[in-house]
């Protein structure tokens, strides 16, 4: 099948891909709360007759070719954020106070797309398609349950595939990255513990808000003088709380932040910065420090051959002045790296804005929208991944 062949094939389920965008858009869920959109998928598989299996709230559709080959897999997230929508969208939400404001239904929507050319296909296709709608990327993070439950096994995955829209480009163009494309994300929790005085008497004290503000302009040198500038790294501390007076010695400072780092080898070494710093700090100052590093996200770090062919199709697709090179790494977090730490994986931007409006508003905004016309982008990018090298 040629490329003018399979856009004639996507372009005719245009009109469905985007009702399926508008359902979801009117019913957005949190994470393992997505209830209502795991039905509507269901019941999207079941009208194109693609066999499916659930657990939690995510479903997992697998389509069977006719010959054999390759199982490849494409990821769609499907939870959205506690936000209130503004009046004025034809389609809504339904759920106040909650809204798909970083695209998660366009995403579902282009999978379940890419599943009804696929299957429509499936007695020419070699190997086998599993779609991989993934709950609660925006919150505990879904998709390692879903490969800790053997999502990506029974059958093997052998190449993987996810797509985020993106506002900062306009419809029609196809960026992607290789190597690093997000950052890990861990969440620092540090407890600095002195001794409670009178304010009056500060000798009769240690305080533990010094000691905490010493802490954090500490940590702040390891970005600056133990991580190469060639390299992606951040430390940040958001939240702060101690002291019970203004004139009382505080006794006890809790601290909470994030570490983004864009490699493992990055990330353990900020783990044992932070944590040497911290409590060499304290003990200097008299005090006591508990360092809590609680893993998140990995890196989601694209293989080098699966970007050249998401490259490759999309310029052959779209033509090369529409496929862009991301410069360097988000600091952003993804949970596509679970997926692609088990398979060779590639995650692929693909824009979403009228050029007219840009700038437009960044995803996580209320005010965020899209142009439904790069839903048949990323379907078709989708089909054609699959098909290039299962035939």
């Amino acid at each position: 099948m040629n490329d003018q062949q399979l856009k004639q094939l996507v372009e005719a389920e245009k009109d469905w891909i985007i009702a399926m965008r508008r359902k979801l858009h009117r019913i957005p869920e949190g994470g393992f709360k997505e209830f209502k959109t795991q039905q509507a998928i269901m019941a999207a598989l079941e009208e194109i007759g693609v066999p499916y299996t659930t657990e939690r709230t995510w479903v997992i559709g697998l389509i069977e070719g006719a010959y054999p080959g390759e199982t490849v897999a494409i990821r769609a997230d499907m939870d959205a954020l506690p936000l209130t929508e503004p009046e004025g969208c034809p389609f809504r939400s339904e759920h106040e106070g909650m809204m798909h404001a970083c695209g998660h239904d366009a995403h579902t929507a282009m999978a379940l797309g890419a599943a009804k050319v696929l299957n429509g296909l499936k007695s020419q296709l070699h190997g086998k398609v599993k779609f991989l709608f993934q709950p609660a990327e925006e919150t505990d993070g879904g998709a390692e349950p879903m490969v800790q439950a053997g999502a990506m096994e029974n059958p093997h995955v052998d190449r993987v595939y996810g797509l985020h829209v993106m506002p900062h480009l306009p419809v029609g163009k196809v960026e992607t990255r290789t190597g690093t494309l997000n950052a890990s994300t861990d969440e620092i929790q540090l407890t600095i513990r002195g001794k409670a005085g009178h304010g009056a008497y500060p000798e009769q004290g240690t305080d533990a808000i010094l000691c905490a503000a010493q802490v954090i302009t500490a940590l702040q040198s390891i970005v600056s003088r133990n991580v190469s500038p060639l390299q992606s790294a951040v430390v940040t501390i958001g939240k702060i709380e101690g002291g019970t007076a203004q004139n009382i010695i505080c006794d006890e400072v809790r601290m909470q932040g994030t570490l983004r780092t864009a490699n493992a080898d990055l990330r353990r070494m900020m783990k044992e910065r932070i944590t040497q710093i911290t409590q060499n700090v304290a003990a200097a100052m008299g005090c006591t420090a508990q360092v809590d590093i609680v893993p998140g996200y990995a890196a989601l770090v694209n293989d080098a051959a699966e970007a050249e062919r998401v490259r490759r199709i999309a310029t052959r697709l779209f033509g090369p002045e529409n496929v862009v090179e991301k410069p360097a790494p988000s600091m952003g977090g993804e949970d596509f790296s679970f997926f692609s730490d088990c398979a060779p994986g590639e995650f692929f931007h693909v824009g979403c804005v009228d050029p007219a409006w840009m700038p437009a508003p960044p995803l996580h905004s209320r005010d965020f929208h899209l142009n439904e016309d790069c839903l048949t982008i990323g379907t078709l990018m989708h089909v054609a991944l699959v098909l290039d090298g299962t035939k």
